[in-house]
């Protein structure tokens, strides 16, 4: 089986990044060991949501041959920051964190590199939990913590091997978007590291995000309908949400944006690990 140079990849990833998953996707032969090219049990096998594993990127799923391959091609890092925190009656308390996840392994997928396990610590601001609930779920931790534990983060996946990180909140405070600048501005290491959140892409699609409203709430009904109950929202539309900021998801979101949000948001990070990665052979 021939071996594809970090280099090779670098490049055939960019373009890949540029227009969607085809070009820039690891393969199944690249993923697998000794029997991969052989056929699809070793690299190409589906499990029964219809996962292949050359579409494994998160780091706590893939094999030790995997990862090292991986890495080996596509030394890049993503790390997901989000929070656990009031979205609405009608969304799960951790969507901030399992929306970036889920947007970093997308853009894993076409433009290579390994999603770490998402963060679900967030600083404050948070919005005010359900006045009617008497247990307020909402986990707020101080800056210093979040801030300490994403370095801590960053120098060990650096001592792996990985030549490059983003780090990117969907918990859209001002104080955490800050926070993550700083985190990557301070960075003392070799890596190359980028801080940013998620409303920073998809300029094309005019992608904002919001809490718990219209693009929220598509994303979160196109990766996981079963979190989203929109049922329990009034069906009203001049009745006021709680906790809701944004356009009306009653009126406006839809899996289909969700999608389209998705599809926007990785591919600008593809292409964003890709220029890391460039930047680091150059210097």
């Amino acid at each position: 089986m021939s071996r594809t140079t970090r280099r090779d990849f670098i490049r055939t990833a960019a373009a890949g990044a540029a227009v969607g998953v085809g070009a820039g996707a690891l393969k199944a032969e690249d993923l697998g060991g000794a029997g991969a090219g052989a056929g699809a049990a070793d690299g190409g096998s589906a499990n029964a949501a219809g996962v292949s594993k050359s579409d494994i990127v998160e780091y706590e799923l893939l094999l030790p041959y995997q990862f090292e391959r991986r890495v080996e091609q596509c030394p890049l890092i993503y790390i997901p920051v989000g929070a656990l925190e009031w979205h609405g009656e009608h969304m799960a308390l951790g969507n901030d964190s399992i929306k970036m996840h889920a947007i970093c392994r997308e853009a894993a997928r076409r433009g290579g590199g390994v999603v770490f396990p998402p963060v679900f610590y967030g600083v404050p601001f948070m919005v005010g939990f359900g006045k009617k609930y008497q247990f307020k779920a909402n986990v707020p931790v101080t800056e210093p913590f979040l801030e300490q534990l994403l370095n801590t983060t960053l120098g060990a996946m650096e001592e792996v091997g990985f030549k490059a990180a983003i780090v990117i909140t969907g918990h859209t405070s001002g104080e955490q978007m800050r926070l993550m600048k700083r985190v990557a501005q301070n960075y003392q290491g070799k890596m190359k590291v980028y801080g940013t959140y998620d409303n920073e892409w998809g300029k094309e699609i005019n992608y904002t995000s919001d809490h718990a409203a219209m693009w929220e709430t598509s994303i979160l009904s196109y990766l996981h309908p079963e979190l989203v109950e929109m049922d329990r929202l009034p069906k009203d539309v001049n009745v006021k949400l709680e906790g809701v900021g944004g356009k009306d998801p009653r009126i406006h979101a839809s899996p289909e944006l969700g999608k389209k949000a998705i599809d926007a948001v990785s591919r600008d990070l593809a292409a964003l690990g890709q220029r890391l990665l460039s930047d680091n052979e150059q210097s």
